[in-house]
């Protein structure tokens, strides 16, 4: 079984998120410029992520053996983690949307 490296990839994360708000708070980006990144970054890692789940279903459902697919497979968890962490930020943004007013 393949090591992944969840607690390296959730710390990163994190202190780059925090390092954003902290360039806000010091006024050197934009709340904007701050999403926009946030958002990039779901996009791009979404897409990595996704792409790369759509090749592992096609290799299983055809029954196929893609041997050049199973060193992408660790990409596939690693961007996925990530997509997971800012998606947990990206909901946290949206929260106000949801109350009741």
């Amino acid at each position: 079984m393949q090591s992944y490296y969840f607690i390296p990839i959730l710390l990163i994360t994190f202190i780059c998120y925090f390092s954003s708000i902290f360039l806000i708070k010091s006024q050197k980006i934009t709340l904007i410029q701050h999403r926009r990144f946030w958002n990039f970054v779901l996009l791009i890692t979404f897409l990595v992520s996704g792409i790369l789940g759509l090749f592992l279903a096609f290799s299983i459902d055809q029954k196929l053996s893609l041997s050049w697919y199973l060193p992408l497979m660790w990409y596939h968890v690693e961007f996925g983690i990530v997509m997971a962490l800012v998606s947990l930020i990206h909901i946290l943004w949206h929260i106000p949307y949801f109350k009741v007013k």
